[in-house]
């Protein structure tokens, strides 16, 4: 029974995900085998990513997972899921296969060979580690690993939340990240209301900035929903584990200070959007840091990524619904 709900949450997005691909992959010329071996591909991947945000899978892995032995071995398991993917579609290409070894294998490497020394805090393991993981997103650099029927690089990005979580909560042993799939009233409550925090200075900000638009292009209820939970899963988890999960977290370690480690990690999430054109885009950066502001505020007070990506997602989902950037 203790892992009754990381198999449930993983069976409902097993039948979710299928149903997509029963509409998605038709209109692409793929045989049965090779449909079915990207649905196993991604069935896993999405494992590997919930497993550490369950309490009963996270303690049984930190109790059984210790070393350099079970971090090559757990290396072995993430290079599965390209592996399904090879093995029905025929599109191995080393350069692939080499991107996912280098992402997977140094963060579990550092933690498994070199412990840090204090784990409520920043220390250099770190820095290394999330640069590591979030320099390959910032710079585009995580496409053209699973490219058959198309480019499908948000399954690089629920490899690198899998490596990232393992990495951190399971082998490096971060407590308190705020990954863990539950919702509760107060949760849902405290993230719609920062929000709302964000929008009522957000939007004034941004059309005076000249950085959004009125652009409305509503599809219906369906399409909105399922844009918000692909948003929700593939980037506002994310950015959410790194960003608030980690970083804020950690600095609240070193700082001491909520306050300040939770301005701090505005201020890099705000920076991380600097890359987006026009290069350099300031006016990218002042939203952002605006909107890492209330999304930490949402983590800060139930201490869970839940309620930060919620609003994420929210954020995301009706800009890119109702608004446009403007150029």
């Amino acid at each position: 029974m203790k892992w009754s709900r990381f198999a449930a949450t993983w069976a409902a997005l097993a039948l979710l995900f299928a149903w997509y691909a029963l509409l998605e992959l038709r209109r692409y010329p793929l045989t049965p085998l090779e449909s079915a071996s990207i649905y196993a591909c991604w069935l896993l991947l999405i494992g590997l990513y919930l497993a550490p945000g369950f309490e009963a899978p996270r303690a049984w892995f930190k109790s059984k997972l210790h070393g350099p032995k079970a971090a090559a071995a757990t290396l072995a398991v993430f290079l599965v899921p390209y592996a399904l993917y090879c093995a029905g579609t025929g599109d191995f290409r080393w350069i692939a296969f080499a991107k996912l070894f280098a992402l997977a294998a140094l963060p579990l490497a550092m933690f498994a060979i070199a412990p840090v020394a204090n784990p409520k805090k920043l220390n250099w393991q770190d820095f290394v580690v999330l640069l590591w993981l979030m320099i390959p997103i910032l710079t585009g650099q995580i496409a053209g690993i699973w490219l058959k029927p198309v480019n499908l690089d948000f399954m690089t990005r629920v490899f690198l939340i899998g490596v990232g979580s393992w990495s951190f909560l399971i082998f490096r042993g971060t407590d308190n990240s705020g990954y863990e799939f539950v919702f509760s009233m107060s949760i849902l409550r405290d993230a719609a209301v920062n929000f709302l925090g964000f929008a009522v200075l957000a939007a004034p900000i941004g059309f005076a900035l000249r950085f959004i638009g009125w652009n409305p292009h509503w599809r219906g209820p369906q399409p909105f929903i399922f844009d918000y939970v692909t948003i929700f899963m593939f980037i506002a988890v994310t950015e959410e584990l790194f960003f608030r999960g980690l970083i804020q977290n950690l600095l609240e370690g070193s700082l001491a200070s909520r306050y300040a480690s939770q301005a701090i990690t505005s201020v890099l999430f705000g920076l991380s959007h600097i890359l987006h054109a026009p290069f350099p885009n300031w006016r990218y950066v002042i939203l952002a840091t605006v909107a890492g502001w209330f999304y930490g505020s949402a983590y800060r007070k139930h201490r869970s990524l839940m309620a930060s990506a919620t609003t994420h997602a929210l954020v995301d989902t009706l800009w890119r619904t109702f608004f446009t950037i403007a150029r």
